[in-house]
């Protein structure tokens, strides 16, 4: 079967990736909310073990930080309990809020776009205490890309 498809990898791939977000979304749609909060709390435990061993998101003990999705009408709250991120889906607190679009989002986790220039171009926006906005853009600066899944080829 020497090489021959009936379609472009390469032009798949693009497509899967810009179709992520809504995919993500319909997934987070169908999804009961206890699984997501667990889900999320289970991968955000594991991904920042390095910070949570060192001691490095103490920051967050007793303060909630809210990411809100705002193309999919999604908000969680991270905080810190007994050296353990957490997650609560229906946030009731919050000490700083940060908003963008599924896009943006997923566009700063993989390094293509900076918070600076989202948020001087609008599309990322951060209220409440600064202070602790700052703590987390300088901790998401420390951690190497290299942690992340590699992309998807071209």
């Amino acid at each position: 079967m020497g090489g021959f498809y009936m379609f472009d990898i390469k032009r798949v791939s693009h497509k899967l990736v810009a179709l992520l977000p809504t995919l993500a979304q319909r997934v987070q749609q169908l999804t009961p909310k206890r699984v997501q909060q667990q889900g999320l709390t289970l991968l955000l435990n594991k991904f920042f073990q390095p910070e949570l061993t060192a001691g490095s998101l103490d920051f967050l003990a007793q303060r909630y930080l809210v990411l809100q999705v705002s193309d999919w009408q999604l908000s969680f709250a991270i905080t810190l309990k007994n050296n353990k991120l957490q997650v609560e889906l229906a946030p009731v607190q919050q000490d700083l809020l940060i908003k963008a679009s599924s896009q943006d989002f997923l566009e700063l986790i993989c390094g293509k776009v900076d918070p600076d220039t989202l948020f001087f171009r609008r599309r990322l926006s951060m209220l409440g205490d600064t202070e602790l906005g700052l703590y987390c853009k300088n901790l998401l600066d420390t951690i190497e890309l290299s942690r992340l899944p590699p992309p998807l080829p071209p």
